[in-house]
Order: C-alpha cells, then structure tokens, then sequence
C-alpha cells in the first residue's frame, strides 16, 4: 500500500464527499448540500490529504493564520485504512508543513479522544455554539 500525503490546493467537493461519505462522519456532515461542502472547503485555507493511487482515503481539512494556529475541522480517513496510520500520518504531515511556529488543534468526537490521546495531542476544554441549520 503506497500511500502519498500533501497540501492540495484544489481538493474538490466530489472528493471530499468521497472520503467523508467512508467515515463515521458521513452524518455529521451536510454531503448531499454541494454548494455548503464548496463554501466549507473555500474557507479552508489549507488542506493535506492522503491517496493510495488517484483515490483520496483521507483529509485533514484546516483553517490557520500561518502564524500562530491552524485548527483541523476535519481529521478523517476512509473505514477501510483507519487503524493503519494514516490518521497520524496527516497530523504529522500538516504539523511539518506549518512549522514549528504553528500549534495544531480540533474538537475530537468522542469516540475518537483516545486515538488524539494516543498520538501525543494534549487535551483542552472546547467550548461550541452548534449550528441551527444542518442541511
């Protein structure tokens, strides 16, 4: 399994949907709403996916200042590799591409806090306001 990590720069709302539909997050997103998917990854400022071949098996879609902290709104990687390290492999990627000047943090769905644990990410309370719409 040859997997390839990077910065994508033009990760487009099909593929995105591709991988996100392969994940427990498939009804935590609106997938079906393509215009809301491309205004979430046009305010995304900074994306690294993995690929087996051409197919995206995983994203972590971020937002950041480049100068101080980038949050992931999304670590997700298809069912079919999870367990593999792939997960990790995207933190460590997008924490080498920021540089060392950068902090990296999300809000871990519950089910996922031992994995974020395990990979050495510290915990901090997290305060939300949820959204009224999720279409």
């Amino acid at each position: 399994m040859s997997i390839t990590y990077q910065q994508e720069l033009t990760l487009t709302a099909a593929e995105y949907v591709s991988v996100l539909s392969r994940t427990t997050m498939r009804d935590k997103r609106p997938l079906a709403n393509t215009a809301r998917i491309q205004g979430m990854l046009d305010g995304a400022n900074f994306i690294v996916t993995a690929r087996e071949s051409d197919t995206i098996i995983g994203v972590a879609r971020c937002i950041t200042d480049f100068a101080w902290i980038a949050y992931c709104a999304e670590l997700a990687v298809a069912e079919t590799h999870q367990g593999v390290g792939v997960g990790q492999k995207l933190i460590e990627v997008a924490k080498a591409l920021l540089g060392p000047q950068i902090g990296l943090s999300l809000i871990a769905e519950p089910e996922a806090e031992g994995f974020y644990r395990r990979i050495g990410m510290q915990q901090y309370a997290a305060f939300f306001l949820d959204r009224e719409d999720r279409s």
